[in-house]
């Protein structure tokens, strides 16, 4: 038997501060690597924070994958958008 409970999601632009560093701090255990030529020729592995991106950055990525948030700054994973059931049968 499922449960239908209503759960107050936020993404990343609506977040304050406090909420935004938290998810920061959480982020710098994923850094993203990308291949890079150094100054030879010879390929190279560098790693990109996103904590260094600027905000209109971070507030895309998290878009992008659809990252949802409980109001501290913590992924609350998939959530599934359901219409009320009193307007479908109307």
């Amino acid at each position: 038997m499922s449960k239908l409970i209503n759960i107050r999601a936020y993404e990343y632009k609506e977040l304050d501060d406090e909420a935004k560093a938290r998810f920061i701090h959480e982020m710098y255990d994923m850094p993203f690597d990308y291949d890079d030529d150094d100054e030879n020729g010879n390929t190279i592995r560098k790693y990109e924070y996103f904590a260094d991106w600027d905000l209109e950055a971070q507030i895309e990525f998290c878009e992008l994958n659809n990252y949802l948030f409980n109001r501290y700054g913590e992924l609350i994973g998939h959530l599934e958008e359901v219409e009320n059931k009193e307007s479908e049968d109307e």
